[in-house]
C-alpha cells in the first residue's frame, strides 16, 4: 500500500504509484496466509519482502508483524515494519518502531533516513516544530552521505512546515460536518458529487466477484444518498460492474451524460484507470457505456477522475481530468477538454436504444501548464463555472502535508497562481476531491484525517472519509454573478446547460409523521420465510427488502419473457419502474421514518403505528393470513434493531407501539391472477407484486 509521501522517488511510475492511493485510497489489512502459519521468521520476512515490492503494504505489514513475534528484537525487521506501516499511512504505528530502531545504539547508524522518516510522520501528524528538528538533524548528520534526492525533498517539507506553522486560524465561519456511517464505512468512501437532493460517491466496500479466498478483494462501486439517507446503489444501468473499480461520476448540466472511470489493478499497489462514457435514451434509461477513444485515453496511462465545468471562453462545458500521460509536468496532471468539440447527433439515441448509434469524437485534451501542474501531483479536478476558478489537490506545493486542496482563477485563457485553500478544509492529512455545490456555500471533500472510520487501531488514518462543508450564506444573495449563457452554434444538438445556470434545488420541508401514512412496504412472494404457517420471523424488513431488490434482473427477464419489439420494452421499463420508484422508494422511506419517530419520542412524544399485512391470492386463505402476519413481524423487527436499537428502549416503555393487523388475501384486488401455472401474472408482474405488501396505515401521536 502506497503513502502519499514518499522520499527519494523521482520515476513516473513511482508518481503514479503515488496518484493511485488517492483512488482505493488504502487497502484493509490482509490476514495471513493459511500457508504461511508456523513457518519461521527467515519465511515471514522473505513474504514481506515480497509483499512490498509488489506495493502491498499492508500485507507486508502482517508479515512482517509476523516475523517479529518470533524475533522481537531484530532491528532490521522493526526497520522493515516501520517502512511498510509508513507506506501504509498507519503513521502511529509506524513512528513507534521508527523511534524503537532510534533507542538501539547500532540502529540509528545503520539507517541514515531514520531522522528524515521521522521528520515526515511529525509533519503528516501535524507536528511542524518537531518536524523541522528532525530535518535538520538529517541534513546535519547524514546529509554528506544521503542522496540528492533526499536531501531535496528534506529542504522541501522544511520550507512547508515553516509555510505552515506561519499560517493563522480561519475566521470565516468555514464549518465541517463529517458525514455520519450512514454514507461513511470503515472502508474508502470518495468523490463526491451532488446532483440536487442525491450525494453519488465512490466506495470500496464490495467483495470481487470470483474472488474464494478468505479475505476477498475489495472493488470501488458507485452509491448514492437522497437527503443524507441509506446509501444503495443506483438504479438498473448504471455502470457497473464486481470485477473492476467503478467510481468517479461527473455530469453533464442536464443529467443526460456521464462520464466515469472503469480502473484495474496492476498490482496489489497499482492501478490503471480509463474515463467511460454513457448517457440516458429518451425513456431515461442508461445506454451501453461507451470507452473514451484516443487521443482522451492512451495505452499504458491513467486518465481518472472527471469534472465537468462550464467555461465562459470555451462559451461550454469543459471536461477535466487527471492524468500521467506524456506532455506534462511530471507525475499527475490536469488536462482538459472543451465537450462542445464532441459531436452528438440528434440520431444518437433512437425511441428505446441500448447504446450509442454514432459515437462522439473528441479533440486532444490540453494540459493546465504551471502555474496549476507542476513536477509533483496534481489530481481530483473541479470547476466552478460560477466564478471560474479551478479546484484541485496536490502535494508538491506549501502545504499542510499530504495532499492539500488549492483554487487557481481563471483570468481570461490563464490562470493565476494556485492559492491554499488553508486550515481546516486542508490538514496534514489527505484533502481530496473538493465539490461545490452551485450555490456556492456548499460542498463535500474526502479526507483521510483523524477521524474517519476505521477497522484497525494500528492504522487509524488508512482510509478516506466524506465531509460536508459551508459557508456562512450573506443575508442578500439577489447579487449573485452568473456565468454567461453558451453562444449558438455549438455541435452540440442536445443543449447542454451551464452549470452554475441551474437553480439549486428548494430545501423540501422536513418531514412530518403523517407524511408516512400509506407508506406501502413490498416483499417477494412467500417472503419472509417460504413454505411455512409460523406467524412471527426473525428476519428484518431490511433483510427481506435487499434479498427481494436483487432479484430485479430476474423479475424483469420472467415479466417480459416471449414478448418482443415495443412490448417487451415497455413490460421490462413497468417493471423497473415498480422496482426503482415502489420496492426502493419505501425502504428508503422507512429508514427516514425510523429518524423522525427517533427524534418525536426523544422530544417526550407518545407515538403509536398502526401496519397491515397484505398478501397476493395465490395461497389459500389461511396461508395468506399466516403470511401477512410474519410480513408486519418483520417490520416490527425493522423498529426492534435500527440503529443497533436505537428505538428499543421506547417499545419498551409504551412509549412506541406497533399495532398490528393482518388482512390477508380477503384485501387482494379481484383481477389479481391466483393461477399456480401463470407465473408471470401470479408472481412477477406489478400488479401482484404491489399486493404482496405492509402498509402504514396510522400514526397517532400524543405529545
Amino acid at each position: 500500500m502506497m503513502p502519499f509521501i514518499t522520499s527519494g522517488l523521482s520515476t513516473r511510475q513511482r508518481n503514479t504509484a503515488l496518484f493511485f492511493q488517492v483512488f482505493l485510497s488504502f487497502l484493509l489489512f490482509l490476514a495471513l496466509p493459511a500457508g504461511l502459519q508456523g513457518q519461521t521468521a527467515r519465511t515471514y520476512e522473505r513474504a514481506g519482502d515480497r509483499a512490498f515490492r509488489q506495493k502491498d503494504y499492508s500485507a507486508a505489514m502482517e508479515h512482517y508483524s509476523a516475523a517479529l513475534n518470533k524475533k522481537k528484537g531484530k532491528i532490521s525487521l522493526q526497520w522493515k515494519y516501520a517502512e511498510a506501516a509508513r507506506m501504509n499511512s498507519a503513521f502511529v504505528e509506524a513512528e513507534k518502531f521508527y523511534r524503537s530502531v532510534a533507542s538501539d545504539e547500532k540502529g540509528a547508524g545503520r539507517f541514515p533516513l531514520l531522522d528524515l522518516r521521522l521528520g515526515e510522520l511529525r509533519r503528516n501528524q501535524g507536528d511542524y516544530e518537531g518536524a523541522l528538528a528532525y530535518f535538520e538533524k538529517f541534513k546535519k548528520e547524514s546529509g554528506k552521505n544521503a542522496d540528492p534526492a533526499s536531501l531535496q525533498k528534506a529542504d522541501e517539507w522544511m520550507a512547508g512546515c515553516r509555510w505552515a506553522m506561519a499560517q493563522g486560524p480561519r475566521n470565516d465561519g468555514l464549518r465541517i460536518t463529517h458525514l455520519d456511517q450512514k454514507i461513511n464505512s470503515p472502508y474508502s468512501d470518495f468523490a463526491p458529487v451532488s446532483v440536487g437532493d442525491t450525494l453519488f460517491f465512490s466506495s470500496y466496500r464490495f467483495d470481487k466477484r470470483g474472488d474464494r479466498s478468505k479475505n476477498k478483494a475489495k472493488i470501488t462501486k458507485i452509491l448514492l444518498s437522497i437527503r443524507g439517507g441509506r446509501v444503495r446503489e443506483p438504479a438498473r444501468g448504471f455502470p457497473a460492474t464486481d470485477s473492476a473499480h467503478v467510481a468517479h461520476t461527473a455530469f453533464t448540466p442536464d443529467g443526460n451524460f456521464m462520464f466515469f472511470t472503469i480502473c484495474k489493478n496492476a498490482n496489489a499497489g497499482d492501478i490503471r484507470c480509463e474515463l467511460w462514457l454513457t448517457l440516458k435514451d429518451r425513456k431515461g434509461r442508461w445506454v451501453k457505456p461507451l470507452r473514451l477513444p484516443e487521443p482522451v485515453n492512451l495505452p499504458g496511462y491513467t486518465s481518472t477522475q472527471p469534472a465537468v465545468g462550464y467555461d465562459a471562453v470555451a462559451q461550454g462545458p469543459v471536461l477535466w481530468f487527471a492524468s500521467d500521460r506524456p506532455g506534462g509536468q511530471g507525475g499527475m496532471d490536469l488536462w482538459s477538454l472543451p465537450l462542445d468539440t464532441i459531436w452528438f447527433c440528434p440520431c444518437t439515441l433512437p425511441e428505446g436504444g441500448k447504446k450509442m448509434t454514432h459515437p462522439p469524437a473528441f479533440a486532444q485534451p490540453v494540459n493546465a501548464a504551471a502555474p496549476v501542474n507542476s513536477a509533483a501531483n496534481e489530481i481530483t479536478p473541479f470547476f466552478d463555472g460560477r466564478t471560474q476558478t479551478l479546484w484541485f489537490s496536490s502535494d508538491g506545493r506549501d502545504g499542510f502535508g499530504g495532499y492539500d486542496i488549492f483554487s487557481a482563477k481563471k483570468d481570461s485563457t490563464e490562470f493565476e497562481a494556485p492559492v491554499n485553500a488553508g486550515p481546516e478544509l486542508n490538514s496534514s492529512y489527505n484533502d481530496l476531491y473538493f465539490f461545490l455545490r452551485p450555490d456556492g456555500y456548499d460542498g463535500f471533500f474526502s479526507s483521510n484525517r483523524p477521524g474517519s472510520i476505521f477497522l484497525d487501531p494500528a492504522n487509524q488514518t488508512c482510509c478516506n472519509d466524506i465531509f460536508a462543508f459551508s459557508y456562512p450564506r450573506p443575508v442578500d444573495t439577489t447579487a449573485q454573478v452568473k456565468a454567461p449563457a453558451p453562444q449558438p452554434g455549438t455541435p452540440i444538438q442536445r443543449r447542454l446547460i451551464p452549470m452554475d445556470q441551474l437553480q439549486p434545488n428548494e430545501e423540501p420541508e422536513t418531514p412530518k409523521l403523517d407524511d408516512f401514512v400509506g407508506l406501502p412496504l413490498f416483499f417477494d412472494n412467500d417472503e419472509p420465510d417460504r413454505r411455512t404457517r409460523r406467524t412471527i420471523t426473525r428476519k428484518t424488513y431490511e433483510e427481506t427488502a435487499q434479498a427481494y431488490l436483487g432479484r430485479q434482473d430476474e423479475y424483469r427477464e420472467r415479466f417480459s419473457q416471449g414478448l418482443t419489439g415495443a412490448r417487451r420494452e415497455t413490460a421490462e421499463a413497468t417493471l423497473d419502474a415498480f422496482f426503482d420508484d415502489e420496492v426502493r422508494r419505501g425502504y428508503d422511506r422507512l429508514g427516514l421514518l425510523s429518524e423522525i419517530l427517533l427524534d418525536e419520542l426523544k422530544s417526550g412524544a407518545t407515538v403509536e403505528v398502526v401496519i397491515k399485512g397484505y398478501t397476493s391470492p395465490r395461497a389459500e386463505s389461511d396461508y395468506n393470513l399466516h403470511l401477512g402476519k410474519r410480513r408486519v413481524s418483520s417490520v416490527r423487527n425493522h423498529f426492534t434493531s435500527w440503529n443497533s436499537g436505537a428505538l428499543q428502549v421506547f417499545l419498551q416503555n409504551g412509549q412506541l407501539k406497533i399495532s398490528e393487523e393482518s388482512f390477508g388475501e380477503t384485501t387482494a384486488r379481484r383481477d389479481i391472477s391466483d393461477r399456480l401455472d401463470d407465473e408471470r401474472n401470479s408472481i412477477y408482474s406489478p400488479e401482484a407484486a404491489r399486493e404482496r405488501r405492509v402498509e402504514i396505515v396510522g400514526i397517532r401521536r400524543k405529545q
